[in-house]
């Protein structure tokens, strides 16, 4: 979906991740990357398609740690009720197929 990129950067369980908030307000955020896509920041507009990263196995350690697990992408996504209790939202049925 297109989006705005709203965060970039290391989470100690994470790793590198990209999170992305679409017009809708949905989340998705996108964990234990190896690296980000030449010139995306935080603020720019992407587009359904566009690369944002590459898969890796980051996180779990300080900022670089790496191979504590296979490679994989951990994705999430997430939305805000009407009292503001964040509500994950299982990514399998936006997944088959691929």
């Amino acid at each position: 979906t297109d989006g705005t990129v709203k965060n970039m950067g290391w989470l100690t369980l994470g790793g590198y991740r990209i999170g992305i908030e679409s017009d809708s307000g949905l989340y998705y955020y996108y964990a234990h990357l190896d690296s980000y896509a030449d010139g995306l920041f935080v603020g720019d507009r992407v587009y359904a398609g566009q690369i944002l990263g590459f898969m890796g196995n980051s996180g779990y350690g300080p900022e670089g740690t790496t191979g504590m697990f296979d490679v994989h992408l951990h994705v999430g996504i997430y939305m805000y009720d009407e009292g503001g209790t964040e509500i994950s939202i299982n990514p399998y049925p936006f997944l088959i197929g691929f």
